[in-house]
């Protein structure tokens, strides 16, 4: 059993008659890296916030390092919450060095250090106004790191990177809990966190609805029911063959649906996708594009959650 280092304890946060957190419970340990996943508006941001003592909970209670939120521990969290901030007339190293007195004991080479770590040396004297929005990204994590924190909350962290960007700031990240920092990142995007977590906690509505291991949310995934729409060279070869029972088996639903176009759309286990396009393949049927309609991995988790008997 690992130490706890960043708990929730029936947290609540209310708006008005507007509830944004519902009575969450969350335990993290130390070293663990952990994504924390919903859509947009689901309360992400909000209990990072709440943990990061930015915002005081309607009831419930925080706690980092063993100590109360807000208290001394916060001292040894780095923080990326929301877009980050900056003066945009000072360059990069100028914020990093106006953050640093706000930590004190920070020197210049610490500074050159989290610039290089976030691959932002070469840009470190333009002033913030001119940066892109994944240069912002990257120098808010700089800032987070710049005081060796033990704890980091990130929110979103990878907006605005391009594909090269993010699997930069995934190694990064996989760097520094490797040397014992705790990590909890939230995002939107399940297929994003799943290069880099083993560990998920899901929250829609305000409320927890999985906090588990990654592998097992994604098997609970794989066995649901999808509408794959199909598009082949032959659409009445296709339609054909699927009303096969050869071909269909047991994996597809009986009730095929001709879009416009001539798409067809059948509902199948997810799993069972691979298979059906062998079959389809041995029947001679040459098929150009597969697509899950309507159906992420963020929006294919959330039903997989309320099928699964969880509130909506």
């Amino acid at each position: 059993m690992g130490v706890t280092v960043l708990a929730a304890h029936n947290l609540v946060k209310r708006y008005g008659r507007f509830t944004a957190v519902d009575h969450v419970d969350l335990s993290i340990e130390r070293g663990e890296l952990v994504g924390f996943l919903g859509p947009n508006g689901a309360g992400k941001t909000t209990t990072l916030r709440m943990l990061a003592g930015l915002i005081r909970p309607t009831s419930g209670s925080a706690e980092v390092l063993g100590g109360p939120v807000p208290g001394p521990g916060l001292r040894r969290v780095g923080t990326m919450i929301e877009e980050p901030s900056f003066y945009p007339y000072l360059s990069g190293r100028d914020n990093l060095r106006y953050a640093s007195l706000l930590h004190g004991d920070i020197t210049e080479q610490r500074i050159d250090e989290v610039l290089a770590f976030v691959r932002m040396e070469n840009a470190a004297q333009k002033k913030v106004r001119a940066y892109s929005q994944g240069m912002r990204q990257r120098l808010g994590l700089a800032r987070a790191l710049l005081h060796k924190p033990d704890i980091l909350l990130l929110d979103e962290p990878t907006n605005g990177l391009d594909p090269v960007g993010i699997a930069e700031i995934r190694e990064n990240l996989r760097t520094v809990a490797q040397q014992g920092v705790t990590v909890l990142i939230s995002s939107h995007i399940l297929s994003e966190l799943e290069k880099l977590v083993t560990r998920v906690v899901a929250i829609e509505r305000g409320s927890i609805r999985y906090d588990g291991s990654l592998r097992g949310l994604v098997s609970r995934m794989e066995e649901r029911v999808v509408m794959v729409r199909i598009e082949a060279i032959d659409a009445e070869k296709l339609r054909s063959a699927l009303q096969d029972d050869a071909v269909r088996g047991d994996d597809v639903s009986l009730h095929l649906s001709s879009g416009p176009e001539g798409l067809t759309r059948v509902e199948l286990a997810h799993q069972a996708i691979p298979d059906l396009l062998r079959r389809l393949l041995n029947h001679g049927v040459d098929v150009t594009e597969v697509h899950a309609e309507g159906d992420d991995l963020e929006g294919a988790y959330l039903r997989l959650l309320q099928e699964d008997g969880r509130p909506s």
